[in-house]
């Protein structure tokens, strides 16, 4: 069997206790793969079980002791050597129906009527439809933040696995740095990202976010021409082993906008004072109030975001704090977070930084290694 990555059964205990649930469901991909290591996320090695989960689902169950259980896909064969979950609790399944069969009988033979079962909003419909009716007498509750509270604090090897892939993040974004010349097209500069993203032994990609001047960065690959004096932002996070990262950075062949300068230098002071001063026991809430307030002492121009997001095995998997709002809870030693800051500027889009950080006791521990500035070729 192999050893656990992030999942902690202790840990689990007390988040299901503190919840009140008696069995906690997991059904979506980054939750299957925390509690059993299965295989079972797009970006696998051999996604096979995640392009077949719309007719073998992949499920696995908690219960109040921190126990797991799991079903999956019949045909797969080598439970062994990827999760902790004991072999004679993973149950194969070899259609739709026969996994939800399974899934009624495993939570019949549990005995849970008054009880709490915890699902995920994001549960297909058909299964929580048939546990429902299968169950009138069970309490069933949203149980997303319960995921959350136990995949916020990371282990080592977690911590080892997104260094790891901001490793991978920057040196796409640093090839993609040396490579840009004049009239090149994002075509290309994507291109350049894939390859060495998949040169380094990465998983694959999370997402390769870029623009052009005022281009869209949510949608780059149009053939979009490098033109002069258009910074040319690179957000990158590639997948190592499952975990993802988050970095941005930029380039501008010819000069940096005089705005747009002005603008990096506040993010970057903006960036430091929130990694100076996030650490161990700080209140999320209170202090995204005050990195407002520092922002707002450097200028009051311009629209700007400021976010910390825990970053793991989704890029954004909760908002510590963000333009929308914060969660009322302390920062804890070894969350990992992305720090991102942006101030608008017209003709240039979104100006600003982003980096992976690891909370401490003392404050935050930079994970990522480029130089924040804007390049100038």
């Amino acid at each position: 069997m192999a050893d656990p990555i992030g999942y902690n059964k202790e840990k689990a205990k007390k988040v299901l206790e503190s919840h009140n649930i008696d069995l906690l469901i997991a059904s979506t991909p980054v939750n299957v793969f925390y509690t059993t290591g299965l295989p079972v996320t797009h970006v696998a090695p051999n996604p096979i079980l995640y392009v077949l989960s719309n007719q073998y689902p992949n499920l696995s169950m908690i219960n109040r002791n921190g126990d797991l259980s799991a079903i999956v896909w019949s045909l797969y064969d080598s439970i062994k050597e990827f999760s902790w979950v004991p072999p004679n609790e993973v149950y194969r399944a070899g259609s739709l129906k026969a996994a939800v069969n399974i899934f009624l009988k495993k939570v019949g033979e549990l005995n849970l009527a008054n009880k709490t079962i915890g699902l995920e909003s994001y549960m297909p419909r058909y299964q929580s439809e048939a546990l429902q009716k299968e169950f009138p007498n069970i309490k069933f509750v949203t149980a997303d933040n319960a995921f959350i509270e136990m995949r916020l604090i990371k282990t080592e090897e977690e911590i080892r696995r997104i260094r790891k892939s901001t490793e991978v993040a920057e040196k796409a974004i640093k090839n993609c740095i040396e490579a840009v010349e004049l009239n090149m097209k994002d075509t290309e500069l994507l291109q350049i990202a894939r390859r060495t993203i998949i040169d380094e032994g990465a998983w694959g990609w999370d997402h390769l976010t870029m623009n052009i001047g005022p281009s869209d960065p949510e949608a780059p690959g149009l053939g979009i021409p490098v033109t002069p004096n258009d910074i040319i932002r690179f957000d990158f996070g590639a997948v190592w082993e499952g975990y993802i990262s988050d970095v941005s950075r930029g380039v501008v062949i010819g000069e940096v906008p005089v705005k747009a300068q002005d603008a990096m230098d506040y993010m970057i002071q903006v960036q430091d004072y929130c990694a100076e001063n996030i650490k161990s026991g700080v209140n999320a809430k209170s202090f995204r109030e005050e990195a407002q307030n520092y922002l707002k002492s450097l200028t009051k121009h311009g629209f700007y975001l400021i976010t910390a997001h825990s970053i793991g095995l989704e890029c954004e998997e909760a908002h510590l704090f963000g333009p929308t709002g914060a969660m009322d809870i302390s920062f804890e030693e070894n969350m990992v977070l992305d720090l991102e800051v942006w101030l608008n500027v017209r003709g240039q889009g979104l100006v600003g930084v982003e980096d992976c950080y690891r909370v401490s006791s003392s404050g935050c521990e930079k994970l990522s290694k480029l130089d924040k500035q804007i390049v100038v070729k």
